[in-house]
């Protein structure tokens, strides 16, 4: 079982399954950046205290700025029994750079 490393246009083919939990990990001041269409947000720093509310039945998805914290959230999922998770590969700044949407926090 490894984490799979989503593209921004292999993650945006994704925003519209209802099986799909797309999380965004970074900090509270890095959303005046905006956040990705369809994402909830949980800090990395409250992600292990609040991970057993996270509806478990689902495809985890994480990002962050640049695509390390959200490789460690990946990780931690998959350390704790999920087997289908993925991370945005580049973070947020690979989405923007591809040219997609972002949504005000």
């Amino acid at each position: 079982m490894s984490l799979t490393h989503l593209t921004p246009d292999e993650l945006q083919a994704k925003l519209n399954d209802p099986n799909t939990l797309l999380i965004d990990i970074r900090n509270d001041h890095e959303l005046v950046s905006g956040m990705l269409p369809q994402a909830i947000h949980l800090p990395l720093s409250q992600f292990a205290s609040a991970f057993e509310q996270l509806p478990q039945d689902k495809q985890m998805i994480f990002y962050c700025r640049s695509g390390v914290r959200s490789i460690a959230a990946g990780e931690y999922a998959m350390a704790r029994g999920q087997d289908n998770v993925a991370h945005l590969a580049g973070g947020i700044l690979a989405w923007a750079n591809a040219g997609l949407p972002l949504v005000a926090a």
